[in-house]
């Protein structure tokens, strides 16, 4: 399906009214695009403790929304056009100008997977679930894997690192706790390494679900590796 993609270049004063122009209007999915500093407390909603280096604010801003491109789009770009003109009477929308372009749907949530191929870790062989175990990768530990929307498919470094310790320290009997368990990979592997069971904490619910996804098509039971939602210092 394709959409009608709209940017209004407008001014960071007038962002947050313009979003709420389009939301009266009945558009939803609106995406703002500026260099506006993010605040320190800020980050804690976005899950990041440091963020990139960011351009100064030129106070230019750009909204953008999406209309079917099989819908008449004429009444609501003329109730937008409306909207930004009777803002001037109150704040600087800056030049208002609308650029359209054309943009298709694409599947987002797999599209990643055309990037994500079987590799070895220690003695770990890590694949994705649909690619089958190579001959010549037979006897080794094998993680079948499936991100989706959480961090941890095992190919990040720090990952890797963390499964090299694993396969050093861990012993038969051990409890591991995993906390920010993400694609719950690092349980998964403790638990074939022979700890006796595992913990898993995360603040994101799809991370949650992409874990326990991940123990049940690696066989291992619920009692091995508990999965909560949650923050471990506060909860």
């Amino acid at each position: 399906m394709k959409w009608n993609q709209y940017t209004i270049h407008t001014t960071t004063e007038a962002e947050d009214s313009i979003a709420y122009l389009l939301s009266e209007l009945g558009i939803d999915g609106v995406e703002i695009v500026d260099k506006k500093e993010v605040l320190e407390g800020d980050t804690k909603d976005l899950f990041e403790d440091v963020m990139p280096v960011q351009d100064e604010d030129d106070g230019k801003a750009d909204v953008i929304f999406y209309l079917s491109d099989d819908a008449d789009d004429g009444p609501v770009l003329d109730a937008v056009l409306k909207g930004l003109n009777e803002m001037r009477s109150y704040l600087d929308p800056g030049e208002c100008t609308i650029v359209r372009s054309v943009t298709e749907d694409q599947d987002w949530a797999n599209n990643w997977k055309t990037y994500f191929h079987a590799f070895t870790v220690g003695d770990f062989l890590i694949k994705p679930t649909w690619v089958e175990v190579p001959e010549n990768m037979t006897g080794r530990y094998v993680i079948e894997i499936d991100p989706g929307s959480a961090f941890g498919t095992g190919s990040h470094e720090t990952t890797k690192l963390c499964i090299t310790a694993l396969e050093k320290y861990v012993k038969p009997g051990d409890r591991i706790l995993d906390v920010g368990t993400g694609s719950g990979i690092l349980s998964i592997a403790a638990v074939k390494l022979g700890a006796s069971e595992a913990f898993g904490t995360d603040i994101d619910e799809l991370a949650v679900t992409a874990a326990a996804e991940n123990r049940d098509r690696n066989q291992i039971g619920a009692d091995r590796f508990r999965i909560r939602l949650g923050d471990i210092i506060t909860d």
